[in-house]
């Protein structure tokens, strides 16, 4: 991947992620550095990808003149993600085809895959497929984590609770329950040879559909 592809992308991760913290409301506000430490981006990609994302009008700044890094995404920034979204595999104005983060979730137990031959897959949880993960869940919590290491019970601990977050809500994040369950398939992996990845990773890996 090219550098220029390369920001591509994450000024697309930045633009899908306020469009999933907003759930498509232009008039709901967040904090661009925020939104840069969710994705693991440095403080000046952060900043270069609200320039840019500014001055295509796909964000707004709630006060220009300050340019105090509260921002909200716009019409014309909840259009592109859409017609992303809906057209994985056509090129937007703005982003190239099939974003290898990209994840839609009203689709149930879909598949969304790159054309290389290292290519990933990416799925996304469907509604049917919640008992299980509550299964799941309870007997995580259940389990002897001796074999973890301190780092590896943190880290699956709070991808657990979030989760379990999701889950509660009357309206569940899918994209999020995916990616939580992603992690836990990584910290399990790190995990090869104990009885708690022998048991959950291919749990897990079903869960995703490989």
């Amino acid at each position: 991947m090219t550098q220029i592809e390369e920001l591509k992308k994450k000024r697309f991760q930045f633009l899908h992620k306020l469009y999933e913290l907003s759930q498509g409301n232009e008039d709901k506000h967040f904090m661009l550095s925020d939104i840069g430490e969710q994705l693991g981006f440095e403080e000046q990609l952060t900043e270069n990808i609200g320039q840019f994302l500014r001055g295509e009008n796909l964000i707004v700044f709630k006060d220009f003149a300050q340019d105090n890094g509260i921002v909200n995404i716009t019409h014309y920034g909840i259009k592109e993600i859409e017609d992303a979204i809906s057209n994985p595999n056509v090129n937007t104005k703005y982003f190239p085809p099939v974003i290898n983060i990209i994840s839609v979730e009203k689709m149930i137990n879909s598949q969304i895959q790159q054309g290389s031959p290292s290519a990933s897959q990416f799925v996304v949880i469907g509604e049917e497929k919640y008992e299980e993960i509550k299964q799941l869940l309870k007997m995580l919590k259940e389990s002897d984590q001796s074999e973890l290491s301190p780092q590896q019970k943190s880290e699956l601990d709070a991808e657990v609770k979030t989760i379990d977050a999701q889950m509660s809500s009357s309206k569940p994040k899918n994209t999020i329950i995916t990616e939580c369950l992603i992690s836990l398939r990584n910290i399990l992996e790190g995990a090869t040879g104990s009885v708690l990845a022998t048991v959950f990773l291919n749990k897990i890996s079903a869960l995703l559909g490989g």
